[in-house]
């Protein structure tokens, strides 16, 4: 058994593979996989200017997202568009279906969480393009 003093406690975006298949990307970089968590993953994303991150939704745990750099709107199913910038913090309710689009003139840089934890990675993040 590893003891939490063998685990690896720092990651950094070089330590774990960068997700670049939803619009911009992202790196998970406490999960599971990389540092053995048993209650919620976190991580960074960018998204370009003008760049999109698809419609997905999170049907086991809420996700937030503080923000760091730049300006955008998520669009949440049922509450509509909401702006956010810079300094600001953004919370998504547990398997509300969600995009968000960059909306001005520099990267989108944000520091995000989701918890609690999915049974799967595929189970914590569902795809809906399309369906939004």
């Amino acid at each position: 058994m590893v003891t939490q003093q063998q685990r690896h406690l720092v990651m950094g975006p070089s330590d774990v593979p960068t997700i670049a298949d939803r619009g911009g990307e992202i790196h998970v970089l406490i999960s599971p996989t990389s540092v053995q968590s048993t209650k919620l993953i976190m991580g960074t994303a960018t998204v370009p200017v003008g760049g999109r991150v698809l419609c997905h939704a999170h049907p086991h745990g809420e996700e937030c997202f503080y923000v760091l750099q730049g300006q955008g709107e998520i669009e949440i199913a049922d509450v509509g568009v909401v702006p956010f910038q810079a300094g600001q913090a953004v919370l998504t309710p547990q398997g509300a279906a969600h995009s968000i689009v960059n909306v001005g003139n520099e990267e989108i840089r944000v520091v995000f969480a989701s918890a609690p934890l999915a049974p799967s990675p595929k189970d914590g993040h569902i795809i809906l393009e399309g369906e939004h």
